[in-house]
């Protein structure tokens, strides 16, 4: 199908964070799309944006309001298609679950219920990985206070299972994920997720060494019909040390190899998956590998890089729900350094070598970007609240990168 004859559309998005954002700027850009957002509470990355318009429901994610709220609103489309898309874990996983009571006039970029589960419960992902033979890390799980026999050493790699329900019970020194070196501060972290409340399994991994520089991070499409059409690697050079935020990309620079397109593809194609993926691995320096960590129900929060490096994400959910699926498969190439932080943060924190030498390279000629700046949306309200998010990031950077874990 043409352009010419593709009806016309709006894309609706589940999440005001910055994964949303990125994806209503990818959608403007593309299409010229302004973009209805909605989320439990406004945040700054999608506010005062020239092409998005927030709707906030504080209830959105409890029991069936979701789709409540997405019906009631479906007749206010008029004859023009709802592109429904979720950015966040959250918003993938209720709207997976309820889509078969949803307006048929929406179209939706999203797997069935059983599908996002097995992918977003990590023991499952594991199970999968298992059977399609891509690597990950050894494995162990607990669903109570008590640590289990590990098959590894120390230092171990502590995180839950569930990670909104995680979210939902803080307690003293939280964290997004643990290193931890030894059996005494495993046995005292578990007992203290239990003791807030978290009614989850945790995962206890054998930490795979090495420092940002051996993550990896892949984007993709899987099309309705099983076919993987867009893979985007990127190489980490830089993540977030704060405690809730441990683990975010800061800087990624694109880059391609077939070998991990292979992998991806051989896990994701014709699995039953369809949508916007992203994956997190690790290189394993002790046996030459790839091992991947996890495969999140919809595009990450920088993925942006993607679109950056001249594929945009957009374009392969119109294909696939609005063209007829008439995009070939694509396994980016192109490079380009994304950067979640200020310019600064990259030259100063990014630790020094080949990598550091190649994104500076970038920087002189142009060929970066970031998610938050640019398209032009450049209301004075929008620009001061993304200037006192950049100071913020400096200043976490000082107050966390020394005492980052470098297990």
């Amino acid at each position: 199908m043409s352009s010419t004859d593709r009806r016309p559309f709006v894309p609706v998005l589940l999440g005001t964070e910055i994964a949303g954002y990125g994806m209503a700027r990818a959608f403007y850009e593309e299409f010229g799309s302004t973009c209805v957002v909605y989320g439990t509470f406004g945040l700054t990355p999608t506010a005062n944006s020239k092409f998005i318009e927030v709707r906030v429901v504080p209830d959105l994610l409890e029991g069936t309001r979701l789709t409540e709220v997405l019906n009631a609103a479906a007749d206010g489309f008029g004859d023009v298609v709802p592109l429904l898309v979720p950015c966040g874990d959250d918003y993938s996983v209720a709207l997976s679950h309820q889509m078969d009571d949803l307006d048929a006039r929406y179209a939706v970029v999203c797997a069935s219920g059983d599908i996002v589960d097995r992918m977003n419960d990590k023991e499952s992902f594991y199970q999968l990985c298992e059977e399609r033979h891509v690597p990950y890390p050894k494995t162990a799980v607990t669903d109570g206070p008590t640590v289990p026999e590990l098959p590894f050493g120390f230092p171990v790699a502590l995180k839950p299972s569930d990670a909104p329900a995680y979210r939902a019970h803080p307690f003293k020194g939280q964290k997004k994920a643990f290193v931890l070196g030894t059996p005494e501060e495993l046995e005292e972290t578990v007992r203290r997720i239990y003791e807030a409340g978290y009614p989850g399994r945790l995962i206890i991994q054998d930490f795979i060494p090495g420092d940002d520089r051996n993550m990896r991070v892949v984007n993709g499409y899987v099309r309705g019909d099983g076919t993987v059409t867009l893979m985007s690697l990127g190489h980490p050079l830089l993540e977030d040390y704060s405690p809730m935020a441990i683990g975010n990309y800061a800087a990624i620079l694109s880059y391609a190899d077939d070998a991990i397109y292979d992998t991806v593809e051989s896990l994701l194609g014709h699995s039953g998956y369809r949508g916007f993926f992203n994956i997190d691995m690790k290189y394993d320096p002790r046996d030459g590998s790839f091992r991947l960590f996890e495969v999140n129900p919809r595009a990450g929060r920088s993925s942006f890089f993607t679109t950056l490096s001249g594929y945009n994400l957009a374009r392969y959910a119109v294909d696939d729900l609005l063209d007829g699926g008439v995009l070939e498969p694509v396994r980016a190439t192109n490079e380009v350094l994304w950067y979640g932080v200020p310019k600064c943060v990259v030259r100063k924190y990014v630790e020094e070598g080949p990598e550091k030498r190649r994104a500076l390279e970038l920087m002189s000629q142009g060929k970066c970007g970031t998610t938050i700046f640019g398209a032009k949306d450049n209301s004075p309200k929008r620009l001061w609240n993304m200037a006192k998010l950049w100071v913020h990031y400096v200043v976490d950077f000082r107050k966390y990168f020394g005492k980052r874990d470098l297990s």
